[in-house]
């Protein structure tokens, strides 16, 4: 039977029918996926606090209803008999093809492993989760956080039981890292967080005697309007060639998310601070990151197909660092940012603004409570803090109730400093709100990635720093979607890193940044 093409590759007839027909089932629960995404825009940025209620129990039923179309029955034959098709016809298959339908099998192998109900009240209590979180924040409630944090740990023990059960692992925990950070095993990210925990305090007393030899930075101390601030994240959004015509910048009163679709990609950052630019813009910079890997996804020829999916949290987290961490705090970036601050924030020779400055707050290495201002070098402390406390929860050695003591014990122990109330210590993040228990690991094993593509590209672009310097970022953004975004699920994130960088993920080119940035070692 001869192909015969049409649109794209998604409306593409193929000689196995049954891939033809998974194609367009798929097709539709992408589709229904894609308008998820939205409602979770909408509920974040412009809903109304009446459609709370209404609109929780929509997004729960939708994510039901998907999850339904599925686990059909009729799917599991087809895939089985796509699947004994491409090994009696292998010619019949193309590269996208085989990823496509191994892509469709993982889907369904892993819906498979949770009935109707816990999807759909997991889906809730995610999205419950993110409200609840913000009044627990703004009010240091730890009572109302504490007894949703309960039925959140419970819902997810009983999900990376059946997930453990189904498909292997090595523990509980192992069986929800999959869901963000696939390929990597638990027990291979404690060898890379050991090792790096070790080099990482090594470093950090050479840096800080390094850094005692210059001034402090002057802090930001003025006020920067909302508006001004908004117009210049929009203006570097689009300077890395983000397609507002399919996307747009928001703020909310919740936290900043990642996600969206190639076709509507709305950012969505925590409403501007005016003492503060440089939060505003580093949320930006990381949501960029995440922005630009979504619409560079092979949506023309794929759309809503499982292999135009990203990669997971890790590979997004690579991207969404390597612009705001190892880019935007490079000193060529602020040097073309420092005269366009001065005319935007209507003042002259401010040594608040000089590049130099502006530099050093962002690479000033010290301790802090909090992980969304802590330095570069230091963040990877946070990331093992909430890592090892995580896995221990959903390992049952240790209860939500015992969280405010450990998290402050913890902090102590890895950063010197305690918090000095709930806000500063465990009710800082989001995630375990939202049921993303494995998620935190992907920061650092994202960190250690963009730096590794950091290296190639610098290797690739011989003019770097100066494409940096005179704000064209484009031909940076162009070499990300050639080798990474535009490769959507093609191949896994090991054989993806082998075949861009030489070498799989490996935390030995966050270490060697971290000596050239704040040592001023040579890469070699």
């Amino acid at each position: 039977m001869p192909i015969t093409l049409l649109s794209s590759k998604q409306e593409q007839l193929h000689p196995c029918d049954q891939y033809t027909q998974l194609k367009r089932r798929f097709r539709d629960v992408g589709r229904l996926e894609a308008i998820g995404e939205i409602l979770g825009r909408d509920f974040l940025t412009a809903m109304p606090d009446g459609a709370y209620r209404s609109r929780l129990n929509q997004i729960a039923y939708l994510y039901r209803r998907i999850h339904q179309d599925i686990i059909n029955a009729e799917v599991r034959n087809l895939l089985d008999k796509a699947l004994i098709h491409e090994d009696n016809h292998s010619a019949d298959w193309d590269d996208w093809d085989r990823a496509n339908l191994r892509a469709m099998a993982a889907v369904y192998d892993d819906h498979s492993l949770i009935d109707d109900d816990l999807m759909e009240h997991n889906a809730k209590v995610a999205n419950e989760g993110r409200r609840c979180h913000r009044l627990a924040f703004e009010n240091h409630d730890w009572d109302m956080a504490r007894d949703h944090l309960r039925r959140v740990v419970d819902i997810e023990r009983r999900v990376a039981e059946k997930k453990l059960k189904a498909r292997g692992g090595e523990d509980l925990y192992d069986a929800l890292l999959q869901d963000y950070c696939p390929g990597f095993s638990h027990s291979t990210i404690d060898k890379w967080f050991t090792g790096l925990e070790g080099e990482i305090k090594g470093l950090l007393p050479r840096i800080m005697e390094r850094q005692s030899l210059s001034p402090e930075p002057i802090q930001l101390v003025d006020r920067y309007p909302a508006d001004s601030q908004m117009w210049l994240n929009e203006e570097v959004l689009g300077l890395f060639g983000f397609d507002f015509e399919r996307g747009g910048l928001y703020q909310t009163g919740h936290n900043p998310v990642e996600g969206g679709t190639p076709d509507d990609t709305r950012l969505v950052i925590k409403t501007v601070d005016t003492n503060n630019f440089l939060d505003s813009l580093k949320s930006v910079m990381h949501e960029a990151g995440h922005g630009l890997y979504i619409q560079g996804l092979p949506r023309k020829s794929w759309r809503y197909q499982p292999v135009a999916a990203d990669l997971g949290s890790a590979m997004q987290e690579s991207q969404a660092l390597l612009v705001e961490m190892l880019i935007g705090r490079t000193h060529e970036f602020f040097e073309f940012l420092s005269p366009r601050l001065e005319g935007l924030f209507q003042t002259m020779r401010d040594p608040t603004l000089h590049p130099d400055n502006l530099c050093g707050i962002k690479t000033h290495v010290r301790t802090t409570v909090d992980r969304k201002r802590a330095d570069e070098v230091t963040y990877f402390l946070h990331v093992l803090l909430r890592y090892r406390i995580e896995r221990d929860l959903i390992e049952g050695r240790v209860e939500v109730d015992q969280l405010p003591e450990l998290w402050t014990e913890s902090s102590y122990d890895l950063l010197g400093i305690a918090p000095q109330d709930h806000g500063e210590g465990v009710l800082q993040d989001v995630h375990w709100f939202v049921a993303k228990f494995g998620y935190f690991p992907s920061y650092t094993l994202g960190h250690m990635m963009g730096a590794q593509f950091y290296k190639t590209m610098r290797q690739d672009l011989p003019d770097f720093f100066g494409l940096i310097k005179r704000g064209d970022f484009l031909p940076i953004t162009a070499w990300l979607n050639k080798y990474v975004h535009s490769r959507g699920r093609l191949m896994n994130t090991d054989e993806l890193m082998r075949d861009v960088t030489g070498k799989g993920p490996s935390p030995e080119f966050l270490i060697s940044h971290f000596k050239e940035r704040y040592l001023g070692e040579e890469i070699t």
